[in-house]
């Protein structure tokens, strides 16, 4: 098991654990949906933000009136471009202007300090496993993005009711470039609104 697959376990197992521990704790679950604004590092792309769209499903677990942890299961879509160069870096291999995808399936677990009921501070980890990406980047056909990805999450929130409506900000730590010859990460913005169902 690799390291990034161990410490996603390890925060599910050490959640449950605190969950089932603690009956003072309450717990809620809704659904989430969004929109990224991302770009992706490198000299191999434009690294302009662009917009692209997220939705999931949240819980949110009540520690006491200022902390609660609020874990996601979340599809997320990150789009960037290919630099005109990047046929020349990769020669004979890659498609320089080429539009990307990378669809993701991310876990976030964030750890909220409400200084107030109406206001959430957030700050966790993310994890994302690379669904699918675009097909033909490379004229040999194979992968250029590596599967995992790891990154630092933080943000805002503001808890109205039942709806939620937060923005967030998400640096890429992982290496992301199957290829090994130009470091990619990705960061941006993530702006959403959440809906309690219970």
């Amino acid at each position: 098991m690799n390291p990034r697959m161990k410490f996603v376990l390890i925060s599910f197992v050490l959640l449950t654990t605190a969950t089932a521990s603690s009956y003072a704790q309450k717990l809620h679950l809704g659904v989430v949906a969004g929109t990224n604004m991302y770009k992706v590092t490198g000299r191999s792309f434009d690294e302009k933000f662009k917009p692209a769209f997220s939705a999931g499903v949240y819980g949110e677990y009540t520690i006491n009136r200022m902390m609660a942890i609020q874990p996601e299961l979340t599809w997320n879509q990150i789009r960037t471009t290919t630099d005109q160069d990047f046929s020349q870096i990769y020669p004979g291999l890659g498609v320089s202007g080429a539009d990307v995808y990378l669809n993701y399936i991310s876990l976030p677990v964030m750890f909220a300090f409400k200084p107030a009921p109406e206001l959430s501070i957030l700050l966790g980890p993310q994890y994302s496993y690379l669904v699918n990406q675009t097909s033909g980047l490379l004229t040999n056909g194979k992968d250029a993005f590596k599967k995992s990805d790891l990154s630092l999450v933080f943000g805002g929130q503001l808890n109205l009711g039942k709806v939620k409506v937060g923005a967030r900000y998400s640096i890429g730590l992982s290496e992301i470039n199957a290829l090994q010859s130009d470091p990619w990460k990705y960061h941006g913005f993530h702006f959403y609104v959440g809906y309690r169902l219970k």
